[in-house]
């Protein structure tokens, strides 16, 4: 079983690549509402 100290720092990259996954989400978002016809679909 992992030590508390692993725990916490998978968690921690857990809580990162989160972070990263939302921000890549917001600025697609905000990318189709601006773009071009037929983008992405």
């Amino acid at each position: 079983m992992a030590n508390p100290k692993q725990l916490n720092q998978m968690m921690r990259q857990v809580q990162k690549m989160q972070a990263e996954m939302a921000a890549a989400q917001e600025a697609l978002a905000e990318e189709t509402v601006e773009g071009a016809p037929g983008a992405g679909s």
